[in-house]
Parts: structure tokens; C-alpha cells; sequence
């Protein structure tokens, strides 16, 4: 039975910088990678005023498809590479669907920018969350290094 793998992507250069590594060991390491984008849902997040609902079920609307055309770009890569993926897009706060979805797979390969002081503050970071919450093992991929 072959190893799972999970690849969470956002569209991001970074994102696409630890799929492509992602794919690569996959390929070589035969494990059975799925490529998850989580969707946070913009009416749970966002302040709802009456006037501003109908664009807010737009924005979600939008936002599902974006997710799928990252998706549809990260299956196009692995086809390059040769390599068979499953997809998923999910719904929820990106941390917590992560960590939750590694819980059926042997390892989770994702990138991190590496910021740090007030940017990290600021932006927060998906990939340390999920470090701190996954018992799943998780390959970091640096890529403020990775392509220097």
C-alpha cells in the first residue's frame, strides 16, 4: 500500500515551489499524493453589513474558483511531472482544515516564506500553525532560500 501524502497549495510562488518538491519525492518515494486548497469562507470572516451581503456570497463564490483554477494549475504540474494526484478543494479556516485532512495521510509537505519579526505578526503564518498543531509529520520547504 502505497504512502499518502497531502500538498496544501495556495497559489502562492512559495506554494508552487513545495508542490513541484512535493511532486518530485512523491514520484521518486512512489507515495500517492493529494493536493488540497482550503477555501475560508468570506461570510464567516468578514463583518456582514445588509448592503454588503450580496457581494460577500460573490467574493465566496469567487473565491471557490480560484481555488479550483490553482488546483486545475497544480494538476497540469503534476502532469508535467508525471505524476497521478487527487485534488480537493475544502472549506474552512486553513490550519485547522489542514491539520484535521493530514490526520489520513503519512506526511504533509508544504512551503513557508520564512518571514519573521512584524511581517510574520502581521501576515501570520499557515505552515507554522499546522506545526504546531499536526501530528502528522510535516516537510517544511524554505523558500525565501530554496531558489537562491
Amino acid at each position: 500500500m502505497k504512502e499518502k501524502v497531502l500538498l496544501p497549495v495556495d497559489g502562492s510562488p512559495c506554494s508552487e515551489t513545495a508542490l513541484r518538491e512535493g511532486l518530485r519525492l512523491a514520484d521518486k518515494c512512489g507515495y500517492e499524493p493529494t493536493i488540497v486548497y482550503v477555501v475560508e469562507n468570506p461570510l464567516l470572516a468578514l463583518p456582514v453589513l445588509p448592503e454588503g451581503i450580496p457581494y460577500e456570497a460573490d467574493l465566496y463564490d469567487d473565491l471557490k474558483k480560484a481555488g479550483n483554477e490553482v488546483l486545475a494549475r497544480a494538476e497540469a504540474l503534476a502532469r508535467e511531472v508525471g505524476v497521478s494526484v487527487k485534488t480537493a478543494l475544502v472549506e474552512g479556516q486553513p490550519i485547522s482544515a489542514i491539520s484535521d485532512m493530514a490526520k489520513d495521510f503519512a506526511m504533509l509537505i508544504m512551503g513557508t516564506h520564512g518571514r519573521g519579526g512584524l511581517e510574520k505578526l502581521i501576515i501570520g503564518s499557515v505552515t507554522e500553525g499546522v506545526l504546531h498543531r499536526s501530528k502528522t509529520p510535516v516537510l517544511v520547504i524554505n523558500c525565501k532560500h530554496h531558489n537562491q
